[in-house]
C-alpha cells in the first residue's frame, strides 16, 4: 500500500463500443494531458443454457452475443476482458451441463489476450465447484483458483469470490439439490480467510487498483444482490487508500454509486436488463450486436503535477446496451 497513490477519480461516459477505433488519451476529460494506463472489456451474466427464451432474457443468443464481445474487445486491443459470473444458467432436460460451459468458454477464450472469470451463483446450478474450475481458464493463474490477482499495464486487479452460505460455517456454493438446496441467489459472503488474503494482497501493491465481484458490495447488507459481509470488505478496500473503481455484476438493473471515494459499477446483465426485450429492441433482444451489453473501460492516469501528493485518474466507459445505458445513470454521481 502507497497511501500518496490514493485516487482523485473522475469518470467519463460514452456509447457505442462496437465500431470504434483506436482510443485517443491525449486529452483528459478535465482538460489535463494523461495517458492510459490500462485497457480492457468486461461483461456480466450471459447465462448461456438451453432454456426457452422469456421476454426478460434471451437465452438462445448468447453464444452469439458472446462472440460479438470477444470481436470488439480484440478489434479495441483491449489487455485483457473479464466476466463476472453467471456465466452459464439451469439446462433443461438434455443437455449436458459440461457441453454447455465447454459452448460458451470456447468462444470466451478466442479473445486474443488475457481472460478472466468471476464466479456467479448461477455456475453452480448444474454442475460441481471443481468440474467448472477445471473446465476454464484464468491466464497465468493456477487452477481452481477462485479468488486471485494480478496486474495489467499501470494497474492492480483483485478478483473476490462471494459465493459461500451466509450461514455458518459459510460452505462454497456447488451444485445442489433443487428440492434441498443449501444455498440461494440472495446468499453471497466472503469467508474471513479471504478477507486476511485481500489485506495482504492490496498491502504488497503500490498501483492504482480495480476489484472485481459477482455481487454486489456498496449497497446495504439486507439488499437482496449485496454481499452480506460487504461492510468488512469495503472497509479494507477504503482502508487501502488505492482502490479506485469496484465492478460488480448479479442486478441486471445496473447501477453506479460513489461510497467514501471509491466508484462502484453495477454492470448490466448481458442476458437481459430491468425492461422485457420487446419493450425496447425491435428485435426483441435477439440481435448480437445492437443487444448484447458490455463495457470496454480505459483508465487514464492525468500528466499534470500532483496535487498535494495524490495522483488523479479517469476511468472512461464506453457501453454498448439497448437498455438502460451509463449517459442514463450519470445524474447518480452528481452532487
Amino acid at each position: 500500500m502507497n497511501n500518496k497513490l490514493a485516487a482523485a477519480l473522475s469518470i467519463l461516459f460514452c456509447a457505442g463500443v462496437a465500431n470504434a477505433g483506436p482510443p485517443l488519451d491525449d486529452v483528459c476529460e478535465t482538460g489535463h494531458r494523461c495517458r492510459t494506463i490500462a485497457k480492457f472489456g468486461i461483461i456480466t451474466d450471459i447465462h448461456h443454457t438451453n432454456k426457452a427464451d422469456i421476454p426478460s432474457r434471451k437465452y438462445s443468443a448468447a453464444v452469439a452475443k458472446t462472440e460479438h464481445f470477444v470481436k470488439s474487445m480484440n478489434r479495441q486491443k483491449a489487455n485483457f476482458v473479464i466476466e463476472l459470473g453467471d456465466f452459464v444458467d439451469t439446462l433443461a432436460d438434455s443437455k449436458d451441463p459440461l457441453e454447455n460451459l465447454n459452448e460458451v468458454e470456447s468462444v470466451y477464450s478466442s479473445f486474443r489476450g488475457p481472460k478472466y472469470h468471476v464466479l456467479g451463483n448461477h455456475d453452480f446450478d448444474n454442475i460441481e465447484r471443481d468440474v467448472f474450475l477445471d473446465s476454464i481458464t484464468n491466464t497465468r493463474i493456477p487452477m481452481g483458483e477462485t479468488y486471485y490477482s494480478f496486474d495489467s499495464g499501470g494497474i492492480h486487479c483483485v478478483v473476490l469470490d462471494a459465493d459461500y452460505t451466509v450461514a455458518e460455517p459459510h460452505l462454497p456454493f456447488d451444485l445442489q439439490d433443487p428440492n434441498d438446496p443449501f444455498w440461494t441467489w440472495k446468499d453471497a459472503w466472503v469467508p474471513e480467510e479471504q478477507l486476511a488474503w485481500l489485506e495482504m494482497d492490496l498491502a504488497r501493491s503500490n498501483r492504482p487498483t480495480v476489484v472485481f465481484t459477482h455481487q454486489v458490495v456498496h449497497r446495504d447488507t439486507t439488499e437482496d444482490h449485496t454481499i452480506k459481509n460487504a461492510d468488512a470488505l469495503r472497509a479494507i478496500l477504503e482502508e487501502d487508500g488505492q482502490v479506485v473503481a469496484v465492478f460488480s455484476g448479479h442486478d441486471h438493473r445496473g447501477e453506479m454509486a460513489v461510497r467514501n471515494g471509491i466508484h462502484y459499477f453495477v454492470l448490466e446483465g448481458n442476458v437481459g436488463m430491468s425492461l422485457d426485450w420487446p419493450e425496447v429492441s425491435p428485435t426483441e433482444g435477439l440481435d448480437p450486436v445492437k443487444d448484447s451489453p458490455f463495457t470496454f473501460v480505459e483508465v487514464k492516469q492525468e500528466r499534470a503535477d500532483e496535487f498535494n501528493g495524490i495522483r488523479t485518474y479517469q476511468i472512461a466507459l464506453t457501453g454498448n446496451a439497448q437498455q438502460y445505458t451509463y449517459e442514463d445513470q450519470v445524474q447518480i454521481l452528481a452532487p
